[in-house]
């Protein structure tokens, strides 16, 4: 490896966790900001409605608000949940894998499961954040797009690699046209994510590969380096 190449991986895996700090920066500044306004505006207005017996229209209008911001705050509620840090420094990566699946199936209903090597052991910090992002990612797109009622996540180690391969029973897609598509979709990171789950793995030093047709359901293959 020249060292060009060297500084390039370096940089790559820096910018991976700066990536991630940013993102828990905002969750950070979400919980602290506006979902305490949202919440104290909802506590007003419940208090205004009360205060409204008299005026029922007032007062209905008063409780259509409250609603409707309590619903937001629910859904920003649950956003922050999504990509609230797991405590990457301190937990292994097997803990983290499994704990992901629990989240996922606590808010989706839909079962997955969960296979780890038992000699697993930890990686790299890089490497962790962006396994973890990518199981994020795939089981959602298997909830979301797919129509999954199935999935199943495998990680194992062999010969300093990491290999991550996340399945699901949904109804498939022509993945070489939807890479196609996804392959310059700049910041937007298209519609499932795909350009984003390789730029992950690319910046790695890794290898990616997906396997679905319509109707065959969707095999995802992530290898990384344990260490990168």
């Amino acid at each position: 490896m020249t060292e060009q190449t060297q500084a390039a991986g370096e940089a790559s895996r820096r910018l991976l966790a700066a990536g991630e700090r940013e993102l828990q920066r905002i969750v950070l500044d979400m919980h602290d900001g506006p979902v305490q306004d949202i919440f104290a505006a909802v506590s007003h207005l419940q208090l205004l409605q009360r205060d409204l017996t008299y005026e029922p229209e007032a007062a209905r209008r008063a409780g259509q608000a409250a609603a409707l911001l309590e619903r937001a705050l629910g859904e920003i509620r649950t956003l922050i949940g999504v990509f609230r840090p797991p405590g990457f420094e301190r937990r292994d990566l097997g803990a983290i894998l499994e704990g992901l699946t629990v989240q996922h199936e606590a808010m989706t209903d839909q079962p997955v499961e969960c296979s780890l090597d038992e000699s697993l052991g930890d990686c790299s910090l890089p490497v962790k954040i962006a396994l973890y992002r990518i199981l994020q990612e795939a089981l959602a797109n298997g909830h979301r797009h797919a129509g999954a009622t199935r999935q199943t996540v495998s990680v194992e180690r062999r010969d300093g690699e990491l290999r991550m391969v996340v399945t699901d029973n949904g109804r498939g897609f022509d993945s070489p046209k939807v890479l196609a598509r996804e392959a310059d979709v700049g910041v937007e990171g298209g519609h499932f994510g795909l350009r984003g789950i390789q730029d992950r793995v690319a910046m790695l030093g890794g290898r990616f590969a997906i396997d679905s047709a319509p109707g065959a359901g969707t095999v995802l293959t992530i290898t990384v380096p344990a260490d990168a």
